[in-house]
């Protein structure tokens, strides 16, 4: 008999689908509905048979009473109570007891490289400021780590107050030699790769020289000079500039190539008194580089070295190109639009 049905009734008896599927028991099959929910909640508590401890004959939809052959697998306790569903858990925060709103924490991120500022096109004016790459990076930092080795026992001094060390040349320590030749084809092949994405054939162009070159603080400021000392020459040889420290970068004009064009002259003229005004200084620009970044310019384009603006030496890569079907030129001789003070 339900529990709920109290005694001496029959009107009271609980027929309501929670209690149904609940209880099983079988005057509540029969019996007539719960009037209100307060009774619903009690025939709850008071049917409070387990309907996982029911085995089915067949499959009841939700309200619909149990045939005699569902049997109880385990006698349950009358009256058990129901143990409460878990609580759903939600995947937002909750709510702070201080009534404060908790900010998260801040997460720093590192400052992006300053990118290098808006410059005319290769083409008009023969000269291009390529950023560093992972692979140039790399190379600049065990480039400078041999540069600084006293293994390097053979540094010229040039015009301009800088040091010169061609790297063609052989080290005594088999490891380190082994390391400048790594380096020779590393640094080459970076060249050679940005010289191609500016549209430079760089299959038919040969290396020169790859010469290191340091300077110290306050030092290195250079006379405007072109590299290549015959026109017809210099417009087919390229040099590429790796630069191994930050620094400031050498000055290129900002005049296009063909507005120069009257300035590079041939054997021991100089140019005129207005083409020399095409050469001044102030027409001339120097950027702020990284270590990795690379200065690419055509040979006639005209070029001179500033002078080092910070507390540490100076170091820069220098690679030059000719072409594969002319001798190599010589790239101790430069020239001179200007003239130069001895």
């Amino acid at each position: 008999m339900c529990r709920f049905v109290q005694a001496g009734t029959s009107t009271d008896r609980c027929s309501c689908a929670l209690c149904i599927l609940l209880c099983r028991c079988p005057r509540c099959l029969f019996l007539s509905g719960c009037e209100s929910g307060l009774r619903r909640k009690t025939c709850l508590r008071a049917c409070g048979r387990r309907l996982s401890t029911i085995k089915h004959h067949r499959a009841y939809g939700s309200g619909r009473a149990c045939t005699p052959r569902c049997k109880p697998s385990n006698p349950a306790v009358d009256g058990a109570a129901l143990e409460p569903p878990p609580a759903a858990r939600s995947h937002k925060r909750a709510p702070s007891d201080s009534g404060k709103q908790e900010s998260a924490p801040a997460v720093l991120i590192a400052h992006p490289p300053l990118p290098i500022p808006p410059q005319p096109s290769f083409t008009t004016h023969g000269w291009s400021l390529r950023p560093s790459s992972r692979s140039s990076r790399a190379t600049s930092t065990s480039w400078l780590e041999l540069a600084r080795d006293s293994e390097l026992d053979q540094w010229e001094n040039k015009r301009g107050g800088f040091y010169q060390h061609d790297t063609a040349l052989s080290l005594e320590c088999s490891f380190l030699d082994e390391k400048r030749v790594r380096l020779r084809h590393s640094a080459e092949r970076i060249a050679r790769a940005q010289l191609s994405i500016l549209g430079v054939d760089a299959t038919s162009l040969n290396l020169a020289a790859i010469k290191l070159l340091r300077t110290a603080t306050g030092e290195g400021l250079q006379e405007i000079h072109y590299d290549i000392t015959e026109y017809a020459r210099a417009i087919k040889c390229y040099t590429v500039l790796m630069y191994l420290t930050d620094t400031l970068s050498t000055a290129i004009p900002i005049l296009p190539l063909a507005d120069l064009r009257h300035t590079f002259t041939e054997g021991e003229k100089l140019p005129s008194a207005a083409a020399r005004k095409f050469l001044s200084r102030d027409k001339f620009q120097s950027e702020r580089v990284t270590a990795g970044d690379m200065l690419v310019f055509n040979c006639g384009v005209p070029h001179y070295g500033v002078a080092n603006p910070d507390e540490h030496d100076r170091y820069v890569l220098f690679l030059c190109f000719s072409p594969s079907n002319a001798p190599a030129p010589d790239t101790e001789q430069q020239r001179y639009p200007r003239g130069v003070v001895d």
